[in-house]
């Protein structure tokens, strides 16, 4: 296993101010997947690098649920997928960019969200 710099998994998924409260995640599925690949990330390459067989493998998930996971992260811009392909053409393990970790994040945006958070409770 090559080294790489592994986030603390739990790190975000506690407190009102961690990423997720500000992300649009509705499913259990969607939630499994995000906290994934937080486990695989790779602060070089700003991206997280395992295959869907490896995500179902590890949130004990089937292949078609993640997949169908993945899709809708995607659409909601929480995550972007990057297709990666060998030297000979055949495509091997997508890399998935995660929201908070990599892109910038509107303040506004931020702080109306936090103070929606503050009005549900």
């Amino acid at each position: 296993m090559k080294n790489m710099n592994v986030i603390n998994c739990t790190v975000y998924s506690n407190g009102i101010n961690s990423p997720l409260e500000y992300l649009n995640i509705t499913t259990p599925a969607e939630f499994k997947v995000v906290m994934e690949l937080l486990c695989h990330y790779d602060e070089e390459k700003k991206s997280s690098t395992i295959s869907r067989t490896g995500i179902a493998r590890d949130t004990a998930m089937s292949v078609s649920n993640v997949e169908r996971a993945l899709k809708t992260l995607a659409q909601k811009d929480i995550i972007r997928i990057h297709n990666n392909y060998a030297d000979n053409g055949r495509q091997v393990e997508n890399s998935y960019e995660v929201a908070f970790l990599n892109y910038d994040m509107d303040e506004n945006k931020l702080r109306d969200a936090e103070l929606a958070l503050q009005f549900k409770s």
